[in-house]
């Protein structure tokens, strides 16, 4: 039993060589977990507390000590962070497992930890992102596609589906 966890513990504490950061994996993902949390926070708090001194409001003061220590600017700041854990966590892990780096990891880890990571938001809020993560997903999963000549570009394609959606909104406006 000891030997599995010192085992675990070394795991954590080492540098995959096909890691780019310059730290243990187990650093480098606390390390950029903490510091979008941080970000997070200060973004958030900033916008709320802009909002309020931009409103002809009594209690400031009061308003702006709710905001301080807001759940909903937390939870906000943990889905951020817990998503840069997840995905940078498993990104590192794979990397170890497997001992390469792969463009398909990115994909594979970004849905996975955004998909975990909608578990600290509100319902209304997750559909929205949801949806976000989904087509960033699958918009880096296509790339990758074409980047490595799996498929092929479609610059002729996009242009000939901006065209019909630009048709069909003119003409929907003759109708209405």
């Amino acid at each position: 039993m000891n030997l599995r966890i010192d085992r675990f513990i070394q795991t954590l504490l080492a540098k995959s060589q096909h890691c780019q950061h310059g730290c243990s994996c187990f650093e480098h993902v606390s390390i950029q977990s903490l510091q979008t949390f941080k970000y997070a926070y200060i973004l958030r708090t900033a916008l709320s507390l802009l909002q309020i001194l931009v409103k002809f409001k009594k209690n400031k003061l009061k308003q702006i000590l709710k905001i301080l220590i807001s759940k909903d600017n937390i939870k906000f700041c943990l889905f951020l962070s817990s998503y840069t854990l997840f995905t940078k966590g498993l990104h590192c892990l794979l990397r170890n497992q497997y001992e390469q780096d792969s463009p398909k990891y990115a994909f594979y880890c970004g849905l996975l930890g955004g998909m975990i990571s909608l578990s600290f938001l509100k319902y209304e809020q997750r559909k929205f992102w949801a949806l976000y993560m989904i087509v960033r997903a699958l918009d880096t999963r296509f790339h990758n596609l074409q980047k490595y000549y799996l498929i092929i570009q479609l610059k002729q394609v996009c242009l000939c589906y901006h065209l019909f959606i630009y048709a069909t909104h003119c003409s929907l406006c003759l109708f209405f």
